[in-house]
């Protein structure tokens, strides 16, 4: 995957001669499955950091099934859950050590698994690196998982409205932690071998860390299989 840009720093018209869909997704912390899986669909993705943040979005959040259930991990924000800054504006609050907390509980879910160990040691860094704007930690979190998929996606964030031109809308139902494990995320997405399905059933449409720490370098053929 190339360097990202500003859409304004990116050649335009390789978009609109190309005539893809440029996909306009949110950004999301460990994004989850259906989100990745959208993203590789297509070859150009435009993040829009001129929105306001949403509450009870996946912009700060993820989800993994762990011992004792479902587990999600939040980043802590200044200014507390009614944040209403601009994407491109909202800050972490590191006073509460969230990083060490998260890794922990990342650890504890997949030590078991069959590629924790192989992923470790490129993904632990990550969380030993304080951020101070959230969108540059999951550009950074994103970046590493399309490293690990081998994904090849032109990536690009427009900080105002207008940055990007739309060729082709492509509509992505609205995804929340109250339904992102409902239809229509989990149609379509592949099934595979979780550390704790012996306790809890398989849980679809988790963050892809989960695929990728169960599945490795076999992550992308499922979910190239699960796009035809």
């Amino acid at each position: 995957m190339g360097p990202l840009n500003t859409y304004a720093n990116l050649n335009a018209s390789k978009y609109r001669k190309s005539k893809k869909i440029m996909q306009i997704l949110e950004l999301q912390y460990f994004p989850t499955i259906y989100l990745i899986k959208t993203l590789l669909n297509q070859t150009n993705t435009v993040f829009p950091l001129y929105e306001r943040f949403r509450k009870m979005s996946f912009q700060n959040r993820m989800i993994i099934p762990a011992a004792n259930g479902l587990t999600t991990l939040s980043v802590p924000l200044r200014g507390g859950r009614d944040n209403k800054d601009l994407l491109k504006g909202v800050r972490i609050d590191n006073s509460q050590r969230w990083q060490v907390r998260h890794w922990r509980t990342i650890s504890a879910a997949y030590k078991r698994s069959p590629w924790f160990e192989f992923y470790e040691p490129s993904l632990q860094p990550l969380y030993e690196r304080e951020y101070e704007l959230l969108y540059e930690w999951n550009l950074d979190v994103l970046k590493w998982v399309l490293a690990q998929l081998k994904g090849e996606t032109v990536l690009a964030i427009a900080l105002e409205p207008g940055e990007h031109p739309v060729v082709q809308g492509l509509t992505v139902p609205d995804m929340k932690p109250s339904n992102f494990n409902k239809e229509p995320f989990c149609r379509d997405l592949p099934v595979y071998a979780q550390v704790f399905q012996d306790r809890l059933g398989f849980q679809c449409n988790m963050s892809i860390a989960d695929l990728i720490f169960n599945e490795g370098n076999k992550g992308r053929h499922l979910l190239q299989y699960a796009m035809r």
